[in-house]
């Protein structure tokens, strides 16, 4: 046996070790081994090399005893962006659509090629679980369609989320027609080729969205979203791509009865970031934060020995509570008011009555507001009866 050096046609280049005679000659039967080409057969899919671009056809060597011939039809499905790059030379997969006999034409299709390199492409990116962004080309009964590369794959509406809330037949229909031309993230979730079933899913690409956003997301930092939903606890907030909830405890710094009180769907809101959980994928917001603290602004405007005027709220058996501003609350102590004897704090004070009070201390982080009712001077309290009460009309002078 001798190694020898062939270079044989484009498709064979390579070392090959063949048998040899013992005076040194190649045998004949291991030569036509070596130049016997690959028999194709229709549906394979091979990889050819480009000869010859011709207007209306391709000339492509693949292997075979005769050349490939790309025809006219076939040419007219391959986009022009992939015509206008293709050049002599080049090696594309190539899909075998009749093996001749006789003198006929070995005829392949680039187009299905194309195809079949775009399968391979899709197995791939659902094997690494990629995030693609695919522009939706039509819609049906059951889904959308989307352009993956030479492909198109189907998004059921299963997997498209927003789909969930719309109910109506006729308002689903529309909402799909609506998508024609714009992207959506997706990831491919199901592939077969022999069926041409390129199956995707919009809702496995939010799940991945939604880890990314979370991981983003930073307690403290200021953030606007919109409006999504409300519910008896809260409104949910899309802060782009992920959902928060701000609880009614959070919305606004008085009493909220309930969120749709201070909210409506679909309004603009700027919110703080409380706490993320990327675990449990859950975002605690706060509306409340983002708007003016009134308990600061009120301690700004007033100092301790202030005589205010405010309504009484509540009476307890503790004291009582008055209303001195929009959502300011002070408490007067049982020990800071006017009882005598036995009195009770009912006994002198009364829900709705208005009051003269003497400021004692603000705590505007802990939001106390400390009163005294007992510290008003009698001179002090004339003084505001007078201008509460009525004053006389002037007399009408015949």
């Amino acid at each position: 046996m001798k190694t020898k050096d062939i270079i044989t046609e484009p498709h064979v280049e390579q070392q090959v070790t063949i048998a040899s005679s013992e005076d040194g000659s190649t045998t004949f039967a291991a030569l036509l081994d070596l130049y016997e080409p690959e028999q194709l057969r229709r549906g394979q899919i091979v990889e050819g090399q480009i000869l010859l671009i011709d207007q209306n056809v391709i000339y492509a060597d693949v292997g075979a005893k005769r050349t490939a011939v790309v025809p006219p039809q076939d040419l007219e499905q391959v986009p022009a962006t992939v015509m206008d790059n293709l050049s002599v030379g080049d090696a594309v997969l190539l899909y075998v659509i009749h093996t001749p006999r006789g003198d006929g034409d070995l005829l392949v299709s680039l187009q299905r090629g194309l195809q079949q390199r775009d399968w391979q492409e899709a197995a791939v990116h659902m094997e690494n679980d990629d995030l693609l962004h695919l522009e939706v080309v039509g819609h049906n009964k059951g889904g959308v369609l989307v352009a993956f590369a030479h492909l198109r794959g189907f998004v059921p509406d299963s997997h498209i989320p927003d789909l969930y809330r719309i109910r109506d037949p006729r308002q689903r229909i529309s909402y799909k027609a609506k998508l024609v031309g714009s992207t959506l993230p997706v990831k491919v979730i199901e592939i077969d080729a022999e069926r041409k079933r390129l199956v995707l899913s919009v809702k496995a690409a939010q799940k991945e969205l939604r880890r990314q956003r979370l991981a983003m997301l930073q307690a403290g930092e200021t953030i606007v979203g919109e409006v999504m939903n409300i519910v008896d606890f809260g409104a949910f907030i899309d802060l782009g791509g992920v959902d928060g909830l701000v609880h009614v405890s959070n919305l606004a710094w008085h009493t909220v009865n309930h969120p749709s009180d201070v909210l409506s769907v679909g309004d603009e809101v700027t919110v703080r970031v409380e706490e993320v959980d990327v675990a449990r994928e859950r975002i605690s917001l706060s509306r409340k934060a983002c708007l003016p603290n009134p308990w600061q602004e009120f301690a700004a405007r007033h100092a301790e020995g202030d005589l205010l005027e405010g309504q009484i709220t509540n009476v307890t058996d503790f004291g009582a509570f008055v209303l001195l501003a929009d959502n300011i609350e002070g408490l007067v102590h049982v020990g800071e008011m006017r009882i005598f004897g036995e009195g009770q704090p009912r006994d002198v004070l009364h829900t709705g009555d208005t009051v003269l009070v003497r400021l004692l201390s603000v705590d505007a982080d802990r939001q106390r507001v400390r009163l005294s009712q007992r510290r008003v001077t009698a001179v002090e309290e004339m003084k505001w009866m007078a201008r509460q009460a009525p004053q006389p009309e002037a007399a009408v002078l015949a």
